[in-house]
């Protein structure tokens, strides 16, 4: 029998409408790349097969976040047949999730960085000064490193050396930039928005990535500085193109199934939606543990678009299904202890590398690399993230986001 009754159930089409289990799906992507990170500091051999392949590709747990953003935002606006709202109201409300909680970590982190990192302080130059600017602005991903070296900085850029995570938040905020302006597109016609997502991202990728045979056949100066930055020019924001187009077309798909007039397809998504969140949750692990047992780069360029894409069309399928589907599986992502976890994920995010430093580099933990090392790492970090995750969520999450809700009132 089924253990839960849908989460979601049909709805008028302009109703607000809360979906428990994307707050657990937010939580299952935060702990990902937290167990990634840890695994990456103590460089555990594990079983040496499907095991060490899975944890190896946790970080992709950014780009699920990607998926989750591109349905989470459109998800209203296809609820409202392409009507995108009050520009300002979005603009507030998006402002006043990320960028006060962001903001503080910056500030923190950066003052931090000689004690967690031990590198020169990013206030020592001009330099460092426009690297804090950077990252204030949420252009930390994007400023050239040859312009900062050439005004003095010769230490880690992304994140101070602290938090290199945070580069993915200046791909966040450039796609809260870019949606309203493809939103009511995409709802006119999604399967073209898909289409043109997953394309414009190979094109970019294929692009970036023969960067240095492109500037070397051209005789640019540059050939070997635009080397060392391919992996930055490869994971700008047109590269994850697919990754945000999944996500919004699982949200179209979502708010037809809640439509009073529901197309074919709808319809089936309701009918088997319990059975497409364990396809998804298959795909899913099945998917990773195949990207970490190629090895990213390693399988070359084509494998490496199969690595993040496949994983990232699984979780689409089960942010479009879970909320429709009435069995135990579904229900686990809207459980509380998984919303609980999606409510400090950003928290989570923001400060588990710079926990994960204290441990390791300053505290002097788990020095020797090993499985011991990365279970010992784990059993510290993820209680520690999660902590300072729920301080950030109630100390200042949540009054930022009841100011971006007060004043569109």
């Amino acid at each position: 029998m089924p253990a839960a009754t849908p989460t979601a159930p049909p709805t008028p089409a302009r109703a607000p409408v809360h979906l428990p289990a994307l707050d657990g799906y937010r939580g299952l992507a935060a702990l990902l790349v937290t167990v990634y990170h840890c695994w990456l500091f103590t460089d555990a051999p594990l079983d040496q097969g499907p095991l060490r392949g899975l944890v190896a590709a946790m970080g992709l747990g950014v780009e699920l976040f990607f998926v989750l953003s591109g349905f989470v935002l459109l998800l209203p606006v296809a609820r409202r047949d392409g009507d995108f709202g009050s520009l300002g109201a979005y603009a507030r409300r998006r402002f006043a999730r990320i960028a006060p909680a962001y903001m503080v970590a910056v500030v923190v982190q950066a003052s931090l960085a000689p004690w967690l990192a031990g590198v020169p302080s990013p206030f020592l130059n001009l330099g460092g000064l426009a690297n804090f600017a950077a990252h204030l602005l949420f252009l930390q991903h994007e400023i050239p490193r040859w312009l900062l070296r050439s005004l003095g900085l010769h230490a880690p850029v992304m994140g101070f050396g602290v938090n290199g995570a945070l580069w993915s938040l200046s791909i966040e905020v450039l796609f809260y930039a870019a949606l309203p302006l493809v939103a009511a597109a995409f709802c006119r016609r999604p399967g073209r928005g898909l289409l043109l997502g997953l394309l414009g991202a190979g094109a970019w990728r294929a692009l970036a990535w023969h960067a240095p045979t492109l500037a070397a056949a051209t005789g640019s100066a540059r050939g070997v500085a635009v080397a060392g930055d391919v992996p930055r020019l490869v994971e700008q924001i047109p590269g994850f193109a697919g990754q945000f187009a999944l996500g919004m077309a699982a949200a179209w798909l979502f708010a037809n199934a809640l439509s009073d007039n529901p197309n074919t397809v709808a319809r089936s998504l309701r009918r088997y939606a319990s059975g497409l969140v364990t396809l998804g949750w298959l795909a899913l692990l099945t998917s990773l543990m195949a990207a970490g047992s190629i090895g990213g780069t390693d399988g070359g360029f084509y494998a490496r678009q199969l690595d993040d894409l496949l994983p990232s069309a699984a979780f689409a399928l089960l942010l479009l299904a879970t909320p429709l589907a009435q069995s135990r599986l579904a229900a686990l992502a809207g459980s509380r202890a998984a919303r609980w976890t999606g409510d400090v994920s950003y928290g989570c995010f923001l400060w588990h590398l710079p926990l994960i430093l204290l441990f390791t580099h300053v505290l002097g933990f788990f020095r020797e690399p090993g499985n011991s090392a990365f279970f010992g790492l784990l059993a510290l970090v993820v209680p520690s993230a999660l902590f300072f995750g729920h301080l950030s969520r109630h100390l200042i999450e949540e009054p930022a986001i009841r100011w971006g809700r007060s004043v569109e009132t």
